[in-house]
């Protein structure tokens, strides 16, 4: 099984008024802080620790300074053993690129780059609070070419208000022509307290309908698969041999650590999620104390139906037997009844005993999933 190593990096220029994944405005004294708790934290993992896939995410990563991201990296690199590690992820959002930070990247090992684009639409852009433009999106992905990357993810949000179903294809197309190894497209999702949430709670943006949103899924999904691009989970797409393991690990139950504030972890069968706060996250690791309060573990049942859901997520499904290898549960005795019941209704699909989720059922996944948890 993969074990992976997250990184939390939680700056940004600005915030995007859609997130609410843990950030803070980048200032020196604080990422200086940050860094130097960074350092604690990867010391402190088991001796034996030697991860698969590293991913640093955030915040934006390359918000950096070119100094403070080479930093960051060096930390890493010095405090992880890297042996086993075959996939070096970064996040990147368009207008943070310099040639400088391409080279800090390639210095630091990083071999997959996560490009947050999002859309090239510029209304949606405005919407969405992001700092770049089309242009600059373009630029930055070939500017990652220039500079040797050869395994790019672009990131594209579907269903923005104000955007027609024409417009969501463009957005594809524009992604199929630039050809960029693996593909991630998300719906738009409305988190309490966003800024967007209050505009369209307060009337001033319409979502589109949910017909509506299903239909740009499923363009969207064949226009990437008739160029070439697999479909392998819900919302991800890639060129053959090119998935993103480390999420690849997230979605088969894998066991990783996170570092940095607000990072979860999964280790030995065990939960937990530092504080979403720089600076107690800091103050403990200065302290010698422990970044997380709470602890949850899985029972043996709870955590089968868990991996079963989260298999389900790969659009291979579940093979039966692997399940209960890998469980210690069979599937019909967990929840048989349930799934015959979501196949009866067009939902899932079985075949030589193993268990998908049928084309329909892709765009209203959540609601098979919560039959099955």
């Amino acid at each position: 099984m993969t074990i992976g190593l997250y990184i939390h990096v939680p700056f940004c220029a600005a915030r995007c008024s859609y997130c609410d994944f843990y950030s803070t405005v980048n200032d020196g004294s604080r990422v200086d802080r940050y860094l130097k708790a960074l350092e604690v934290e990867l010391e402190r993992l088991p001796p034996d620790f030697s991860p698969d896939t590293v991913f640093v995410g955030g915040g934006t990563p390359t918000a950096l300074s070119v100094e403070q991201y080479a930093s960051m990296l060096k930390t890493v690199r010095s405090r992880i053993d890297f042996s086993n590690v075959i996939e070096f992820t970064s996040e990147a959002n368009p207008g943070t690129l310099t040639p400088e930070k391409l080279a800090a990247m390639k210095e630091g090992g990083i071999d997959r780059v996560s490009i947050g684009v999002q859309s090239f639409n510029p209304e949606a852009l405005r919407l969405l609070g992001r700092i770049h433009t089309a242009d600059q999106a373009v630029e930055s992905f070939h500017a990652l070419r220039a500079a040797g990357f050869e395994n790019v993810n672009i990131d594209l949000i579907q269903s923005i208000p104000g955007m027609t179903p024409k417009a969501v294809l463009a957005d594809a197309s524009r992604v199929v022509e630039l050809a960029p190894e693996h593909i991630s497209y998300y719906n738009l999702i409305y988190e309490a307290g966003t800024p967007l949430t209050r505009q369209r709670d307060a009337g001033q943006i319409v979502p589109p309908g949910d017909d509506e949103e299903a239909d740009n899924y499923y363009a969207v999904k064949d226009l990437l698969e008739s160029a070439g691009y697999d479909h392998y989970e819900i919302s991800n797409f890639s060129r053959p041999g090119r998935r993103c393991l480390h999420n690849v690990l997230y979605w088969q139950g894998g066991s990783y650590f996170g570092c940095g504030p607000a990072a979860h972890s999964h280790w030995n069968g065990k939960r937990f999620g530092n504080v979403a706060d720089l600076a107690d996250w800091c103050s403990r690791m200065e302290q010698g104390a422990r970044p997380f309060d709470e602890v949850e573990e899985l029972s043996p049942e709870d955590k089968a139906r868990e991996t079963l859901v989260m298999w389900l997520r790969m659009l291979e499904g579940v093979d039966a037997t692997q399940f209960e290898q890998c469980t210690g549960f069979r599937v019909d005795d967990l929840c048989g009844g349930a799934l015959r019941s979501l196949a009866e209704e067009d939902l899932l699909d079985i075949s030589s005993g193993r268990w998908g989720l049928s084309r329909r059922a892709l765009f209203v996944c959540n609601s098979v999933f919560a039959e099955l948890v």
